[in-house]
């Protein structure tokens, strides 16, 4: 998960969870203040008064970033009464103002004011001064963006995004490295636009989200600054992770403008979700990233298409697990990916197969793959990204040649395919097997073994050539590269199987038969 993005979540969220001494409006605001400076952020405030057991806060201003992404927020006024009872409630002003500043990829710079409309917002904290929960109460949450300026020019950019219903804590224990763990849960929440490009063209949106619900926690070790030198604070001792998960999911947009030949072009689309979860990890002990989507369905209609796109899953899902730290020794990695339910429109498959003599049952794919993999270099260490200055093309062609030229920071070692799965068409694909590098060698001359099974293949490709889509005078070619990789499992079945070896030699063995 992007850094920023989440410090700016838990940024909104931290204005936000109990122990049992008590703390005082003073402490509870030097509470906040520490924990935004510990994420890299600047704090001020305008006036301070003090009147009674109230404490205000006027004029307060809280920005940081990094140098091609800043956020920055204006707020009013901060209220802070002690309520009697050890502990203590806050109120923010019902809006606040802000504006996201950077450099886009193309080197323009832009800026993007937005307002927050927090309208009955209240927080009341517990706890002691090290040990603090702050419990908050969000009846509505509206985000409002009007423009957007890049370069010289300012366009207009109405989008609208309203939460309701947010409740949820905010617990910090002060040390180090301090501790941060959050809970939050939303209503429904609704977003819509009306966004209008350069060229005249227009998009207009608008959609729901239900029962939003995030969970996470982080450790930010003292004097660190992750806005500087992340790798740096991950050898410190950060650590964040965190869990998003939601409910339905709807979404419908429209467009409208000109094509390539200025001809008038429009169109409209939708998408119905059933819910999806995200969760997210990150330390010296590597990353992780993991989401999960339940049954979704997407259909869009064009005017420059005859037909609608429409497509469904029953559920999809990708698990990435990665080291982060340079060591001599291998590291565990893991990639997994799952398609399933799969459906296409007829209208689609009616562009190749009219007829309808292609099966269309619901098509899946699953794929895991682990291993063991060396880490050449750390991965979020600016400095090792960057090549060396000798090596550094003088012909123009920098960018590129540059990433040619520079070491990969991973080199597997051992890859182990525990699965790979592919049911489409009416044919069914499973592999698995192991491939290790050599004592002396690396993965371009694996060790090991990949076995494989084919059900259906050969009916399938039987009515690909009937139907045309592969060429009578290749479907020869096509049978004879299968007969060398794939022998038949048993005698008036559609079934093969293949087992590839890879020696130490490099040479490669499939079913037997030497082949390299």
């Amino acid at each position: 998960m992007n850094l920023r993005l989440t410090s700016s979540a838990l940024a909104l969220a931290a204005m936000t969870a109990p122990a049992f001494a008590d703390v005082t409006s003073e402490q509870v605001w030097q509470s906040w203040v520490d924990y935004y400076q510990s994420l890299g952020y600047t704090v001020t405030e305008g006036k301070r008064d003090k009147a009674g057991d109230t404490l205000t806060l006027s004029d307060i201003a809280i920005s940081g970033g990094v140098p091609d992404s800043q956020v920055s927020f204006s707020i009013p006024q901060v209220t802070l009464s002690d309520s009697g009872d050890g502990k203590v409630k806050t109120v923010f002003a019902d809006q606040m103002t802000g504006e996201a500043q950077g450099t886009d990829p193309d080197g323009e710079s832009y800026s993007l004011p937005f307002t927050v409309d927090m309208p009955g917002n209240v927080i009341v904290t517990s706890g002691a001064p090290e040990d603090m929960t702050h419990e908050f109460d969000y009846p509505t949450m509206d985000f409002t963006l009007t423009t957007i300026k890049s370069g010289d020019k300012e366009t207009p950019l109405p989008i609208k995004v309203g939460v309701a219903d947010s409740t949820g804590t905010f617990h910090i224990v002060a040390g180090s490295p301090a501790k941060y763990d959050y809970a939050m849960k939303s209503g429904a929440i609704t977003f819509s636009g009306d966004v209008s490009s350069e060229e005249g063209g227009t998009v207009k949106f608008e959609g729901s989200l239900s029962d939003l619900e995030t969970t996470g926690e982080m450790a930010v070790p003292d004097g660190t600054k992750i806005e500087e030198d992340m790798n740096a604070a991950l050898k410190a001792g950060l650590a964040m992770s965190g869990v998003l998960k939601s409910g339905a999911l709807v979404a419908n947009f429209d467009f409208a403008g000109t094509d390539e030949n200025e001809q008038p072009t429009s169109g409209a689309g939708k998408y119905d979700g059933k819910g999806f979860e995200l969760s997210y990890a990150l330390s010296q002990d590597g990353m992780a990233y993991q989401a999960g989507s339940d049954a979704g369905s997407f259909e869009l209609t064009s005017s420059d298409m005859p037909f609608p796109i429409n497509y469904a899953i029953e559920s999809g899902s990708f698990d990435m697990q990665l080291p982060v730290m340079q060591s001599d020794e291998a590291q565990p990695f893991k990639f997994a990916y799952s398609l399933a339910g799969l459906t296409l429109g007829d209208a689609i498959w009616n562009l190749f197969d009219a007829q309808g003599q292609l099966p269309r049952d619901p098509a899946s794919l699953y794929i895991d793959v682990t291993g063991q993999i060396k880490v050449t270099k750390d991965i979020f260490d600016p400095a090792s990204m960057a090549p060396a200055a000798d090596e550094a093309p003088e012909d123009g062609s920098e960018d590129m040649d540059a990433a040619e030229a520079s070491p990969q920071p991973f080199e597997p070692v051992e890859v182990a395919i525990n699965q790979f799965a592919l049911n489409a068409l009416g044919a069914k694909v499973n592999a698995e097997g192991t491939l290790k590098a050599p004592e002396s060698g690396d993965m371009t001359t694996p060790v090991g073994e990949v076995n494989a099974s084919y059900e259906g293949v050969n009916g399938l490709i039987d009515k690909l050539g009937a139907m045309g889509l592969i060429p009578e005078d290749q479907i020869m070619g096509v049978r004879m590269m299968m007969a060398m990789f794939a022998k038949p499992v048993a005698e008036g079945e559609d079934k093969l199987e293949t087992r590839l070896e890879f020696k130490e030699d490099g040479s490669i063995f499939a079913n037997g038969q030497q082949i390299k």
